[in-house]
């Protein structure tokens, strides 16, 4: 199986997660990771929680360093979704682009984009034509695409201002009608487990979450594109072979 991972919303470093579990969500993770032997990984966002929820005497570029770690001592490639807060310091700590077309995996390309508004939630006219660039570079191929803040209607979460990121039309009809599947995934929404949203060529949705330690009535999932099939698949359990 040739594959890549989608995951969202860790969340380390959050006072309303103990530090047990904050480690075994990296552990679980980690090891599912290992054992698809993913293509490629791609997290979506939130990877540190907001300053008014950091552990006290913790900084969020601390917590970063962690996730630095975890992540490059799996030897798996991984492309990172970032958001506005964290734009200053993310380009150099990660060695990539907020935004970025990745096509280091034959027939595939993977694109992160970053809305460059304090809110996470608009792209701007340059991003855009950015985007319809890439779409056109990569006619033919497999795209993958991550951002933190969903498409439109890819969750049962009704479509009001402020929720999902606004999609320019032009760029719309480009990944519906692309000479190639494309995937767009995001997080943000610790929501349901929605099934992904089909329009044309484009498949959306959810990638993923890890919820707070205070919500045991929920869980955790995480999801996958085969690439081979173009099948998306839904990990609920972490710590088994689905």
């Amino acid at each position: 199986m040739s594959a890549i991972l989608f995951f969202s919303d860790l969340h380390l470093g959050d006072s309303r997660n103990s530090i047990a579990y904050e480690e075994e969500n990296l552990a679980s993770l980690g090891s599912l990771i290992r054992r698809r032997k993913y293509a490629a990984v791609i997290n979506l966002g939130d990877t540190v929680s907001r300053k008014e929820f950091l552990r006290d005497n913790m900084s969020a570029e601390e917590v970063f360093e962690k996730y630095r770690r975890w992540r490059d001592a799996l030897g798996v490639p991984f492309r990172e979704c970032t958001i506005y807060r964290e734009r200053g310091f993310f380009e150099e700590f990660f060695g990539q682009k907020a935004d970025s077309c990745w096509e280091d995996i034959p027939g595939t390309a993977v694109i992160t984009l970053s809305p460059d508004d304090v809110e996470d939630h608009q792209c701007s006219a340059a991003q855009w034509q950015w985007l319809s660039e890439m779409l056109d570079r990569t006619a033919g191929k497999t795209v993958l695409i991550g951002s933190h803040v969903p498409y439109p209607g890819c969750c049962s979460r009704p479509v009001t201002p402020g929720i999902y990121l606004p999609i320019d039309d032009a760029v719309r009809q480009k990944l519906e009608n692309h000479q190639g599947a494309v995937f767009w995934a995001g997080g943000h929404f610790h929501w349901h487990d929605d099934p992904p949203l089909h329009q044309g060529s484009l498949t959306a949705f959810v990638g993923g979450r890890f919820l707070l330690e205070t919500h045991p009535d929920r869980y955790t999932y995480v999801r996958e594109v085969d690439l081979d099939t173009l099948a998306v698949r839904t990990l609920t359990d972490l710590t088994c072979e689905k």
